[in-house]
C-alpha cells in the first residue's frame, strides 16, 4: 500500500476539490491518504502556504502541485 499526504489548509476550496478528485481516482493498488492541515505547522506553512493543495508521495517525496492533471492515476501508480 502506497502512502500519500495531501497538504491542505482550512477554508481552501481547491483543497476540497483535490480531495474529491482523490476519492474519485482509481489507482491500480490501494493507497493510504493522510490529510495534513499545514496551518498548525509553521515550517510547512512557510513552504507550502501559497501552493496548497499539494499531494506528496511518501516513498520518494515526489510532489504533485495544483492544478492536478485531469487524471492523477499516473502519479498514484508510480
Amino acid at each position: 500500500m502506497t502512502e500519500f499526504y495531501l497538504l491542505t489548509k482550512p477554508n481552501c476550496p481547491l483543497c476540497d476539490e483535490a480531495l474529491r478528485m482523490l476519492h474519485q481516482a482509481t489507482p491500480e493498488s490501494p493507497i493510504r491518504l493522510n490529510v495534513v492541515d499545514i496551518s498548525n505547522q509553521p515550517e510547512l506553512q512557510d513552504e507550502y502556504g501559497w501552493l496548497v493543495p499539494v499531494l506528496v508521495r511518501a516513498h520518494d517525496d515526489a510532489e504533485l502541485r495544483w492544478p492536478f492533471p485531469t487524471t492523477i492515476e499516473e502519479f498514484l501508480n508510480a
